[in-house]
């Protein structure tokens, strides 16, 4: 670190240059050519006067008379030069008659550092003086800068040392007796490695230069301590020096675990610590015990055979059950069902993070339960199903009722007039009224399916009879616009349900004579499926909560149905937009193409 010594000082303080003669009208000479506002110049007429004013000011050159009554120039130059003080001020001699070299010979002896014969040249003597006073500033800041950098030393409790490119220390500040124990002598020319462990292989890599590298060094009675090291670089005399800093930062190390363990213990999660060595349990929180089913610490801790087993969900559907030292890599927030001790099976959301604490290497794992969470998502499913089948359930009765109102007809006429004809049209009307009750028993089934590759348009397809049921229950026209499109891998029961409750949501919100329309086709890498109404539209400031549980927009109706919508097509990564105005709402199901089983092994 360079430090700027100007700004440490006063800008306004001028440089102070002692002109000593006994003649008024020489004093008055220098005073004209030295004048500047740089310099504060003061004028004294004898040697004692000289004397004096060292002693009461800091003087940066002197201009000293040689010939003078009473104490002459040389010595007053000798009596200066013997004080601590002033040994160090520059003295030019001034004379206009000693110029014999035995003289000048005495001047030097003195302690001055030049002569000036008068009568003098102007501008010589003030060149002369000017790179006096450069010399005089360059030593002020050297002094200075030593002066901080020894007081900085002193007084840093971080322990400084500078080190050779072999990591060698070459010197050492105080803080090192009470930080290490060592004694400044017993250090110098010893290993950096001797109280930080392997920090001479940092040395090498530039890219550790000025970086905080957090570590543990050793005292000299070989205890450890957390610290903190940075490392900086230089070159002097075109040698590489390193200044490596030291900090201890133990305080600090144990407010972050205190702070760390109000967390730990707070927190609703599971969290658990485990040793990598032998998988025993360092540490529990009480939200651990209290899901795992353990109801003491002393049934986990520094044990290994009590781990929690992880249910994962593979793509094909199958369970792999697993210990977290299983686990090769960190896991961020994966969908896993756990078996507490009592043997209930639990959902949640796993996180695990490999780290270091206090050289033993460890893992993290923590848990976030979500069992609750998935309990009432399920029922409001279910809840959203029979609000769905009541829905539903007036216009399948009439829709059912139509073809066995003609079967019976037809039944009555055959009693007279036996034909195939009308055989084959009860038949018709047999298989319309099954496909119509089959589609409605399976939206209130419960069972979950996994997700297969299924065509979007074939659902549609299948739904059609219901939808249409539904549609013409409430003189309104069902319209179908299906591209081909790539199969997806879905959950159909859930696409089922996300395709009727979009189209039941339409259909409420048209009035009589509407034209509800079901749209697929291919965006760039997405297949969408859009349905849109000819309804009123949906106003601005609620379109926000749409989707919200238990909000409606209906007299009677529960919200459950865009808020398990949502749900749907979250779990399937695909995305939900909506388009409305006073004409009509759209909604648009956004599904990622994604390549099938198949084609990967092509």
């Amino acid at each position: 670190m360079i430090i700027d010594i100007e700004k440490w000082g006063n800008p306004e303080k001028k440089i102070k240059i002692l002109l000593v003669d006994d003649r008024p009208e020489n004093l008055l000479a220098l005073e004209s050519i030295l004048s500047s506002p740089d310099f504060h110049l003061i004028s004294v007429n004898s040697g004692e006067e000289a004397l004096k004013q060292v002693l009461l000011d800091e003087i940066a050159v002197i201009l000293l008379d040689v010939q003078m009554p009473g104490m002459d120039g040389f010595e007053t130059a000798r009596l200066i030069k013997s004080r601590e003080k002033s040994k160090q001020i520059p003295i030019i001699f001034l004379t206009a008659i000693s110029q014999a070299l035995e003289h000048v010979k005495e001047g030097y002896h003195a302690g001055a550092i030049d002569y000036i014969f008068k009568p003098f040249h102007p501008e010589t003597l003030k060149m002369k003086i000017e790179a006096f006073i450069k010399i005089y500033q360059y030593q002020e800041q050297i002094k200075l800068q030593n002066e901080v950098l020894k007081v900085t030393g002193e007084t840093l409790v971080d322990t400084l040392v500078t080190l050779d490119e072999t990591g060698k220390m070459l010197t050492i500040n105080p803080a090192i007796i009470k930080m290490f124990g060592y004694t400044v002598e017993e250090l110098i020319d010893q290993p950096i490695d001797l109280i930080v462990p392997n920090l001479t292989g940092y040395l090498s890599e530039p890219k550790n230069i000025g970086k905080i590298i957090e570590t543990f060094a050793f005292r000299k009675n070989m205890n450890s301590f957390p610290a903190d090291i940075q490392i900086g670089e230089a070159k002097i005399e075109g040698k590489r020096v390193y200044i490596c800093s030291i900090r201890d930062v133990t305080k600090r190390k144990l407010i972050e675990e205190e702070r760390f363990r109000k967390i730990f213990e707070a927190t609703p999660c599971l969290v658990s610590l485990q040793s990598v060595k032998d998988w025993s349990y360092i540490n529990v929180n009480k939200s651990w015990l209290t899901h795992s089913g353990y109801n003491h610490y002393d049934e986990v801790i520094n044990h290994s055979s009590e781990s929690l087993k992880y249910i994962f969900h593979s793509e094909d559907s199958s369970e792999t059950i697993v210990e977290t030292k299983d686990l090769l890599h960190p896991v961020q927030s994966s969908r896993i069902k756990y078996l507490n001790k009592s043997g209930e099976l639990r959902e949640g959301l796993l996180s695990t993070e490999f780290m270091d604490i206090h050289g033993e290497d460890c893992v993290l794992s923590v848990i976030t339960d979500i069992t609750d969470r998935v309990l009432v998502e399920n029922e409001m499913a279910r809840l959203d199903r029979l609000n769905l089948v009541g829905e539903m359930a007036s216009g399948i009765v009439h829709e059912v009722r139509n073809p066995m109102t003609t079967i019976r007809g037809f039944l009555q006429m055959s009693k007279d007039f036996p034909s195939a004809e009308f055989i084959d049209i009860m038949i018709e009307e047999l298989d319309r009224a099954h496909s119509i009750i089959t589609e409605f028993l399976s939206v209130s089934k419960m069972d979950s399916s996994a997700r297969i590759w299924k065509d979007l348009n074939e659902i549609i397809n299948n739904l059609f009879p219901l939808i249409q049921a539904k549609a013409m229950y409430a003189d309104h026209y069902v319209h179908l616009d299906l591209d081909n499109c790539p199969v997806l891998e879905i959950n159909e029961r859930e696409i089922r349900q996300l395709i009727l409750n979009l189209t039941m949501n339409g259909l409420d919100a048209m009035t009589s004579g509407g034209r509800l329309t079901i749209k697929t086709y291919q965006q760039d890498n997405e297949v969408v499926l859009a349905i849109q109404d000819e309804g009123n539209g949906i106003k601005q400031e609620i379109i926000d909560k749409i989707g919200t549980p238990f909000f409606s927009t209906k007299k009677n109706g529960t919200g459950l149905g865009l808020s398990i919508c949502k749900k749907i097509v979250s779990e399937h990564n695909a995305a939900i937009k909506i388009k409305t105005s006073n004409e009509g709402t759209t909604f648009f199901v956004h599904f990622t193409i994604q390549e099938s089983r198949e084609d990967m092994l092509i």
